[in-house]
């Protein structure tokens, strides 16, 4: 794929009152949604790359809705690619080989568009975008920008859309990027080893061991009371009129708290008196398994 030096980047935030609105249009009604299963694996892709590569691309997997205007990356894989300063080539055959494996084992998951690692979009962008706009069509593709060179201390990631501009019929026609709204979205199985993993940034050795079940307990128990804490301070502060109401925020905590069942003092402790029984009765079911095991285990050796 040739590329050229004329290239146009348009950036345009959501809430920006100075974008035009096909911008704006475009920035309320398409949104993207990433898994962190997807940041890992483009980072992995990262520090595994050759020396001589500076970036590193791949395609994204996922899901569409019915319109189109919401994409959830739930994957993806690398792809091999050679850059120079007038051409970038993609392996094409090897990006329809692993598609094709990845749909035996998924089918629902499609490729929704294409990532690369840096912190800005490169000329070259441009025919790789209308490289994965073929395999997406009719959809329009999503390139993914992943900063793995940590600015301020983060893994940034920014979603884009891109749409011609120019002459139509032209030789070297032009590309135009609108930046659309891009999440993290995690479930809760995931969020446990989000937790874990964050763990180890407090450590002299970078690593976290697994918590057990009564310190976890125990941390969600000081995570609930520190959340409350900076509640309760917020609402004194609004009481006392040192800073201002914000009604999304008290519509917020009111839904929070009308969630929340109301139960009596003397039930909620039965409840919790007959589950804490029933778990001491599994605990000690399973020690007397145990004993059993490695009782029947020496008898066994013994004969």
């Amino acid at each position: 794929m040739a590329a050229t030096s004329s290239f146009l980047h348009l950036q345009f935030s959501p809430n920006s009152a100075s974008a035009t609105p096909a911008s704006s249009s475009a920035s309320q009604t398409f949104s993207v949604a990433v898994g962190p299963v997807v940041l890992f694996s483009v980072l992995d892709h990262f520090l595994r790359r050759p020396d001589q590569q500076t970036k590193v691309i791949g395609a994204l997997l996922g899901v569409r809705s019915e319109d189109g205007s919401e994409v959830e990356v739930r994957n993806c894989f690398p792809l091999s690619h050679t850059e120079t300063n007038d051409q970038i080539v993609v392996d094409a055959d090897y990006l329809n080989q692993m598609y094709s494996l990845h749909q035996r084992v998924n089918s629902k998951e499609t490729i929704v568009g294409w990532y690369a690692t840096g912190t800005e979009i490169q000329p070259s962008s441009v025919w790789v975008h209308e490289f994965f706009a073929n395999e997406t069509a009719p959809f329009q593709p999503v390139h993914l920008l992943v900063d793995t060179s940590l600015s301020n201390d983060k893994m940034a990631s920014r979603a884009f859309v891109s749409s011609s501009v120019g002459v139509p019929g032209s030789e070297h026609p032009g590309s135009m990027f609108l930046q659309i709204p891009c999440d993290v979205k995690y479930f809760d199985a995931e969020r446990s080893g989000l937790d874990v993993i964050a763990l180890a940034k407090d450590t002299p050795d970078k690593s976290a061991n697994i918590l057990s079940d009564m310190d976890n307990l125990e941390r969600s128990i000081v995570q609930v009371q520190e959340m409350l804490e900076n509640v309760s301070a917020y609402v004194d502060a609004v009481l006392s009129k040192k800073e201002q109401p914000n009604n999304a925020i008290g519509r917020f905590l009111m839904d929070t708290v009308s969630s929340i069942p109301r139960i009596d003092a003397g039930e909620f402790e039965k409840m919790f008196n007959t589950h804490l029984q029933d778990l001491l009765m599994v605990v000690y079911l399973a020690n007397l398994t145990r004993s059993q095991l490695a009782i029947a285990e020496r008898l066994h050796k013994m004969v």
